[in-house]
């Protein structure tokens, strides 16, 4: 009888009292018996609070920004007749400080010190939340009294749940938190290749828009703190303030740069640089509020007004693009526009104009790895793009190449032809001589000229022969010899190399056969003997060696000449586009060994190095070996 008194007793007072009975606990719950205070000038003790009959009665348990601390006070009851094994957590993670005090039959049973300030030693269970465990008696009535202190956003709410559920929960929550971290890592680690790979600043923007993103999100739902891995608690809680500024930075950034708008669009780029700059100045008045004068977060809004602001010009910004039909400007402002929304949203939870769900906060990173997505997809169209101009581009360039040595060839067989023709106009105009006053003479003088003529002939075919040789473009690899290309080039140029008085020695084997594109390699001696020739100074010892053969599977193609060396610095830039040593009216267009270096590496698979010793340039081919015979 005296139990069923009892339990008539305990069911009224969980009916009319401001217990919460956790007896029929299934799932995780909010206590809606939660009562507070505000307690600014920190002036109350748990004693205080446990006798105080004028506590507000708490309807929102996230109350946004405010100014602290808060005192809070709540009352379980088992009415069951089983012990309960329960967890309560704070429901916003990151909180600074909570002080827990545990009265039973109004006696302080426990003081527990939560909150990511707090060395996670000092908590008797570890998670993503300011949480701890609790047992309640059959029949027990337990009071919680919590002393809560945050920067300016607060939650007072507790949540209640069977052990067994939280550390599922937390569980799921980890795991996801890993899925999460490692496509950021893989993500990092694409984009940091690519930078190598396109030299492409863009993409370290996006790496580092990725990054902020994952500090700020695992800042922002406890990971941080759990992982416990030795960071400074205050640091951790820096990065959780101010990753999202960064981000913003870097979105701004990435914006700037991807659509050039400091050449472009300068209004828009003031903007942009204007907010990077207000971004800038929320990251110092943070800072000076976290570790000097706390007072300063109540201007923390300013920084939410910052973020949404700058998403919407983006978004703005975005249309703006599509509307000047810029190249992939369709997929920016879809990511934009899902980035903006959602942003929209979690601030109107964040400042409990709506109600601020678990849904919105794991809303923003989907958005932010969608906005990502879309930004890297945007760079890799922009780079295919530009492959294939720059294909198009390197095809212009060949054909100019071709023609721009054709005409240096013509000009070389110009030259060498006034021998010959004067020869040949010399024998005609003496045989008509003969033929006009002394006839008698004229058969024996034209077989006398004959050779003469048929020399000069032969030798005018011949260099037309070389040239047809040399600039028959093949579109299959042949086998020809080393040596007897090098030659041609060198009858091609011979009167320039008589004229600059050169010694060309070639190292090379009679019988050293090579199976490629003939026409091309043709075309890079064609590039290098010329371009020491031009170097070179009216002296008696101006030379050029040139050696080739088989080293660690390789062939090797060396280039020497004594013209004095490279004297561009640095030395590699001597391969870029319009860069040469020429001055003056000597000037050239810069494009030889550009156009030499890319038929090495693109047409022949091999690499063309060079390097000065003393006062001789040395150029070295790399060849694969299969390239030989």
């Amino acid at each position: 009888m005296l139990k069923i008194f009892i339990m008539l007793f305990i069911l009224y007072s969980s009916l009319f009292s401001k217990a919460f009975d956790v007896s029929n606990l299934n799932e995780i719950e909010n206590l809606d018996n939660i009562e507070y205070i505000n307690d600014e000038n920190n002036q109350y003790t748990y004693e205080d609070i446990l006798n105080k009959d004028n506590l507000n009665l708490l309807k929102i348990t996230h109350i946004g920004p405010a100014i602290g601390p808060f005192w809070t006070k709540t009352t379980l009851i088992n009415s069951s007749n089983i012990t309960k094994e329960i967890t309560l957590y704070n429901p916003l993670a990151g909180m600074n400080k909570i002080d827990v005090y545990i009265l039973r039959n109004n006696k302080l049973s426990e003081i527990l010190y939560l909150g990511d300030l707090r060395p996670q030693e000092l908590r008797n269970n570890l998670s993503t939340y300011s949480s701890f465990n609790l047992t309640i008696n059959p029949s027990e009535s337990i009071i919680i009294i919590s002393k809560i202190e945050n920067f300016y956003i607060y939650n007072l709410g507790w949540r209640i749940s069977n052990i067994y559920d939280f550390s599922s929960n937390e569980i799921k929550k980890i795991y996801f938190a890993g899925l999460f971290g490692s496509l950021i890592l893989i993500f990092s680690f694409y984009n940091i290749l690519s930078f190598f790979l396109y030299k492409n600043k863009s993409y370290l923007i996006v790496f580092a828009t990725g990054f902020s993103l994952f500090l700020y999100q695992y800042g922002f739902h406890g990971i941080l703190y759990f992982l416990n891995i030795n960071l400074n608690l205050e640091l951790i809680t820096f990065i959780t303030w101010n990753s999202s500024s960064f981000g913003g930075i870097f979105l701004l950034l990435f914006t700037y740069t991807f659509f050039e708008q400091r050449k472009k669009y300068k209004k828009s780029s003031c903007i942009s640089i204007f907010l990077i700059l207000l971004y800038i100045i929320c990251i110092l008045l943070l800072t000076y509020a976290q570790f000097f004068n706390e007072k300063y977060f109540k201007y923390a809004w300013l920084l939410t007004v910052l973020f949404i602001s700058s998403t919407f010009y983006l978004f703005i910004f975005a249309i703006f693009t599509l509307i000047k039909k810029e190249s992939e400007a369709i997929y920016y402002i879809l990511g934009k526009s899902i980035f903006f929304l959602v942003v929209f949203i979690n601030t109107l939870g964040l400042f409990n104009l709506i109600l601020y769900e678990d849904i919105i906060k794991f809303l923003i990173p989907f958005a932010y790895i969608i906005d990502l997505l879309v930004l890297v997809v945007i760079l890799y169209l922009k780079n295919k793009h530009e492959q294939e101009e720059l294909i198009k581009a390197k095809m212009i360039l060949l054909e100019q190449s071709r023609f721009n040595s054709i005409g240096q060839a013509i000009g070389q067989i110009s030259h060498q032809w006034k021998s010959p023709l004067t020869s040949i106009g010399t024998s005609i105009t003496l045989l008509e001589t003969i033929y006009n006053h002394d006839s008698d003479r004229l058969i024996l003088t034209f077989e006398k000229q004959l050779p003469f003529m048929k020399k000069s002939i032969d030798l005018m075919k011949k260099s037309i022969d070389e040239f047809s040789n040399f600039y028959e473009t093949k579109n299959e690899k042949e086998d020809f010899i080393l040596k007897n290309l090098i030659l041609d080039i060198i009858n091609i140029l011979n009167s320039k190399i008589i004229l600059k008085k050169v010694k060309i020695i070639l190292d090379i084997e009679d019988n050293f056969k090579i199976n490629s594109f003939e026409h091309i390699l043709s075309n890079i001696f064609l590039i290098l003997i010329n371009n020491s020739l031009e170097e070179f100074s009216d002296r008696e010892e101006n030379r050029i060696e040139i050696d080739a053969k088989i080293i660690n599977t390789k062939i090797i193609i060396n280039y020497k000449d004594n013209a004095g060396g490279i004297k561009i610095n640095p030395i590699e830039s001597v391969f870029d586009y319009f860069t040469s040593s020429k001055k003056g009216k000597e000037k050239s267009s810069g494009f030889g060994l550009a156009i030499a270096k890319m038929l090495v590496n693109d047409k022949l698979y091999g690499t063309i190095e060079v390097k000065n010793i003393g006062d001789c340039a040395i150029f070295t081919i790399t060849l694969p070996l299969g390239t030989v015979n």
